[in-house]
């Protein structure tokens, strides 16, 4: 097994934030959008699900297309398909959790606005996304520069769709499976050659 030690921690970090949203899911539910009884029938569902899987395939692309590897990692399929789940349902619970504490923050200090609290969940989420890929991901993966503008516009459309979909819709499920998708995309391409002849950089 290929997978570092530093990502193993990071996952007992993250299955910990999980048990904690878990375990309190009824006040959770108190901390998100208040408008979501029906939301099966509600025809804006299924309009943030098809553009948070389009939003997650761009994602992807722009990460395949604009990242420049300087070395190819070490993993086998079975690694790529151990970290992409891993990651794709732990992680997602621990952006979860950062985006909750700011909508716990936002409830406290606008109160009963629920378009800022929303936006303290996202600015929440957004500071550990990117802090957690600043100063771990870039570290423990593959040496490797992305487009930094274009990535961090994408990815930023990508994860405000994502915490929609959690805010407005409970729909967690379906984010962990971009989340597994976009994984198995994105390590994929850097410890495998299979999406190097597409490369622009």
């Amino acid at each position: 097994m290929a997978i570092e030690t530093s990502i193993w921690i990071y996952w007992l970090l993250c299955l910990l934030a999980t048990i904690l949203i878990v375990a309190n899911r009824n006040f959770v539910d108190k901390l998100l959008s208040p408008y979501s009884k029906s939301f099966y029938l509600d025809k804006g569902y299924t309009t943030f699900l098809i553009l948070g899987w389009i939003t997650t395939f761009m994602a992807s692309s722009v990460y395949i297309l604009f990242t420049r590897k300087y070395e190819i990692g070490t993993y086998e399929i079975s690694d790529l398909l151990l970290f992409s789940v891993m990651n794709g349902v732990l992680e997602q619970f621990m952006f979860i959790f950062w985006f909750l504490l700011g909508c716990y923050l936002g409830h406290i200090i606008v109160s009963k606005n629920h378009k800022l609290i929303f936006l303290f969940g996202y600015i929440s989420y957004f500071i550990f996304s990117g802090l957690i890929h600043a100063l771990f991901w870039t570290k423990v993966l593959p040496l490797h520069q992305p487009a930094t503008v274009v990535m961090i516009s994408a990815l930023t459309t990508m994860s405000l769709i994502w915490m929609w979909l959690a805010w407005r819709y409970r729909a967690v499920v379906a984010i962990i499976a971009m989340h597994i998708l976009i994984d198995f995309l994105m390590i994929g391409h850097l410890h495998f050659t299979w999406f190097d002849s597409l490369q622009l950089i």
